[in-house]
């Protein structure tokens, strides 16, 4: 008899499509929040009120992982939907059931915290850009446009196949071994609220709970799971035939809809407050531009408005500046053919970090590289047009 897809399941899928649509760059755009803001107290820069509008999404991701654990990367994360979709196709067409060995499995879970040393140490402490072509996560952002990444995110494109065809054998393959943000909620998701509870004095021997678990824990061997490699798919909630396998939030049991519709509630409201804030704060600090902006450059510049052209991932990113008492006073897109869905965080980012140090000489956004350049490149090109 066929498995029937459960309830919970079919509600994760819906979800996992829905975020796929309305915030399909979340992962990328966290993860580079978290360089920006380790790049910031490295250099000792960092000032909260504002950067607060720049980190909305961590803000809220980061809160969210360490209150209820690891919902973003079960649920809302788009890299992580791409793993699951890849694996639930193979495994209907191919029908090949493919097990890693359990020592194997737990020795290769380390590379990801491997993987996000060497990036922390190499690209953001010692500024190396070896990996700037390289980004599975940029090759799949623009995957839309094919030709471009071949030829733009070359190695970036090879290693996100490679990823695709580990997907299609071994459930959550990047998320078990390779995601360097995997490895963050690892360690910040410990101290959560929401736990699995499943005493092995009541269970049976048919270990279903582990042959379902997506990230491959060996659960007949826990009494209880919180956070650490656990995404909260709630599989194994499902799947108990005893019902010994319980969610819990803050040690008392709750329906597992209940506890997925808590997380995805939590998340909007968070979000959604992060966002109102966040507008608000930048509305002051760009207000506040002149009084507070360092210049670094001894450029004079003429009072008016220009515009400059650069490629950003496609050709014919267009901005607007305006100078005011020799000063930058406002940064305007006019136009971009990128993403802007996608690359929303970096349209505000970029902009306002230039005002802020009266400069051009700014950091790039990770995972959103080419626009950032094409902000930048642009914005450059307007200011050589109005030195005095």
């Amino acid at each position: 008899m066929k498995n029937k897809i459960k309830k919970i399941q079919i509600f994760r899928i819906v979800t996992q499509i829905i975020f796929i649509f309305i915030l399909p760059g979340l992962f990328i755009q966290t993860f580079s929040q978290i360089k920006n803001l380790y790049v910031m107290i490295l250099n000792d820069k960092f000032n909260f009120m504002q950067a607060y509008p720049s980190f909305i999404e961590l803000i809220t991701i980061m809160l969210i992982t360490i209150v209820i654990g690891r919902f973003f990367c079960g649920w809302f994360c788009a890299f992580g939907a791409f793993n699951d979709f890849l694996y639930i196709i193979s495994k209907n067409i191919f029908k090949v059931k493919f097990k890693v060995d359990r020592k194997l499995d737990a020795v290769l879970k380390y590379l990801k915290y491997v993987i996000l040393l060497v990036i922390v140490v190499l690209c953001w402490t010692m500024g190396s850009t070896i990996f700037q072509s390289a980004s599975p996560w940029d090759a799949f952002a623009q995957i839309t446009t094919f030709p471009q990444v071949i030829y733009s995110i070359t190695f970036g494109f090879i290693i996100l196949m490679l990823i695709a065809v580990g997907a299609m054998f071994i459930e959550r393959f990047f998320c078990r071994y390779l995601c360097p943000l995997g490895a963050v909620f690892g360690v910040v998701s410990r101290v959560n609220l929401f736990k699995i509870n499943k005493p092995k004095a009541d269970c049976g021997k048919c270990r279903l709970c582990t042959n379902n678990c997506s990230m491959g824990l060996s659960l007949y061997k826990a009494d209880a799971v919180r956070g650490g490699e656990c995404i909260n798919c709630l599989k194994c909630v499902e799947t108990c035939p005893r019902s010994n396998t319980k969610a819990c939030i803050a040690n008392q049991q709750v329906n597992p809809a209940l506890a997925s519709t808590i997380a995805i509630a939590g998340f909007v409201t968070v979000y959604s407050v992060n966002n109102v804030a966040g507008t608000l704060i930048n509305k002051n600090n760009l207000a506040g531009s002149s009084r507070i902006s360092t210049s670094v450059s001894s450029i004079k510049y003429k009072d008016g408005t220009y515009t400059g052209t650069a490629d950003g991932f496609r050709p014919g990113l267009e901005v607007a500046v305006t100078i005011k008492n020799s000063k930058i006073e406002n940064i305007e897109i006019v136009q971009i053919n990128d993403t802007p869905r996608f690359y929303q965080n970096v349209i505000n980012v970029v902009p306002n970090e230039i005002i802020q140090a009266q400069s051009t000489n700014v950091d790039t956004v990770s995972g959103a590289t080419y626009s950032s350049r094409g902000i930048i490149n642009a914005t450059q090109a307007a200011l050589d047009q109005a030195k005095a």
